[in-house]
Protein backbone atom coordinates (compact mmCIF):
# COMPACT_ATOMS: atom_id res chain seq x y z
CA UNK A 1 0.00 0.00 0.00
CA UNK A 2 2.96 2.08 0.63
CA UNK A 3 4.55 2.25 -2.71
CA UNK A 4 0.88 2.39 -4.49
CA UNK A 5 0.95 5.73 -2.35
CA UNK A 6 4.56 6.73 -3.57
CA UNK A 7 3.74 6.39 -7.44
CA UNK A 8 0.31 8.15 -6.98
CA UNK A 9 2.11 10.56 -4.89
CA UNK A 10 4.40 11.02 -7.92
CA UNK A 11 1.79 11.00 -10.18
CA UNK A 12 0.02 14.04 -9.00
CA UNK A 13 3.39 15.72 -9.27
CA UNK A 14 3.58 14.67 -12.91
CA UNK A 15 0.14 16.30 -13.68
CA UNK A 16 1.18 19.58 -12.16
CA UNK A 17 4.88 19.98 -13.76
CA UNK A 18 2.84 18.79 -17.23
CA UNK A 19 0.11 21.86 -16.69
CA UNK A 20 3.47 23.76 -15.76
CA UNK A 21 5.82 23.07 -18.35
CA UNK A 22 6.10 23.36 -22.33
CA UNK A 23 7.13 21.38 -25.11
CA UNK A 24 8.97 18.01 -25.00
CA UNK A 25 8.53 18.21 -21.12
CA UNK A 26 4.83 18.48 -20.80
CA UNK A 27 4.54 15.60 -23.13
CA UNK A 28 7.04 13.41 -20.58
CA UNK A 29 5.31 14.74 -17.76
CA UNK A 30 2.14 13.58 -19.04
CA UNK A 31 2.79 10.63 -20.08
CA UNK A 32 4.27 9.59 -16.97
CA UNK A 33 1.07 10.78 -15.29
CA UNK A 34 -1.01 8.11 -17.64
CA UNK A 35 1.17 5.03 -17.52
CA UNK A 36 2.16 5.43 -13.64
CA UNK A 37 -1.11 4.02 -12.08
CA UNK A 38 -0.40 0.97 -14.24
CA UNK A 39 3.22 0.42 -12.87
CA UNK A 40 1.57 1.22 -9.62
CA UNK A 41 -1.31 -1.07 -9.42
CA UNK A 42 1.32 -3.79 -11.21
CA UNK A 43 3.54 -3.15 -8.11
CA UNK A 44 1.11 -3.18 -5.80
CA UNK A 45 -0.42 -6.41 -6.32
CA UNK A 46 3.17 -7.91 -7.25
CA UNK A 47 3.44 -11.27 -4.93
CA UNK A 48 7.39 -12.15 -3.16
CA UNK A 49 8.28 -15.82 -2.75
CA UNK A 50 6.47 -17.95 -0.85
CA UNK A 51 7.57 -18.46 2.35
CA UNK A 52 8.11 -21.69 3.55
CA UNK A 53 6.66 -22.84 6.74
CA UNK A 54 7.83 -24.75 9.41
CA UNK A 55 4.82 -26.77 10.13
CA UNK A 56 3.48 -28.95 8.20
CA UNK A 57 -0.71 -30.11 8.37
CA UNK A 58 -1.00 -33.78 6.57
CA UNK A 59 -3.89 -33.92 5.62
CA UNK A 60 -5.81 -37.46 5.97
CA UNK A 61 -6.80 -40.37 3.33
CA UNK A 62 -10.34 -41.53 3.15
CA UNK A 63 -10.94 -44.36 1.20
CA UNK A 64 -14.04 -46.14 0.64
CA UNK A 65 -14.55 -49.86 -0.20
CA UNK A 66 -16.59 -51.10 -2.97
CA UNK A 67 -18.42 -53.30 -0.93
CA UNK A 68 -19.30 -50.01 1.87
CA UNK A 69 -21.75 -48.35 -0.68
CA UNK A 70 -25.19 -49.16 -0.03
CA UNK A 71 -28.23 -47.50 -2.30
CA UNK A 72 -31.77 -47.38 -1.23
CA UNK A 73 -34.05 -47.99 -3.03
Amino acid sequence: MVKYSIAMSVRMVCIVLGVFTQGLFMWIFFGLAIFLPYFAVVLANQQGAPKESTSRAIAPKVTIKSDQFKFDD
